[in-house]
């Protein structure tokens, strides 16, 4: 049985440059070189968290861009490199994940076409007891009389053979 991550790619991704719960410790340098406090690198990183989540940040290059953005807001001090470009994409790309399904259309036919079968037995509703008459009520009794009749044969055959087979 595999293991199933339910963390999308973007999500890896940001966990890949800033790190999980604890901020790594490449971040904190690039934050200290770029002279942002760490209490702002761990709000960098709750803001990437929150965008992807609430996916508005789609795809591995806009996390990237957007952490590069974050951080030269943030920064006080000129930084010539890109922080990204430290990190490996490969880390973060996920292996052996279900790929998204595709955009298709609806495979039912409009609402028009769409024929409801009717109810059981055609939707005929039936009385009760009560609102049959007479005769029909005769006959229904009749019937439930001739099933009883034909079990109590049957179990008299039976018995009959239980019996023969005793002595």
């Amino acid at each position: 049985m595999g293991f199933y991550s339910a963390n999308t790619l973007e999500q890896k991704r940001v966990k890949q440059l800033t790190g999980d719960i604890n901020i790594h410790d490449m971040f904190k340098n690039e934050c200290n070189a770029r002279g942002i406090p760490i209490y702002n690198a761990y709000n960098i990183q709750k803001r990437l968290i929150h965008e992807v989540e609430q996916e508005e940040l789609v795809g591995v290059d806009n996390v990237d861009a957007r952490l590069m953005e974050l951080l030269e807001e943030r920064g006080k001090n000129k930084v010539t490199h890109r922080y990204v470009d430290f990190v490996s994409r490969e880390d973060s790309a996920s292996k052996g994940v279900v790929p998204a399904m595709p955009e298709q259309e609806e495979k039912l036919p409009p609402k028009e076409q769409i024929k409801i079968p009717p109810r059981a037995r055609d939707g005929k509703t039936f009385k009760t007891d009560d609102e049959l008459p007479e005769m029909e009520m005769l006959k229904k009794i009749m019937l439930q009389n001739k099933k009883i009749i034909n079990q109590n044969k049957i179990i008299i055959d039976l018995l009959k053979k239980q019996g023969e087979n005793n002595d």
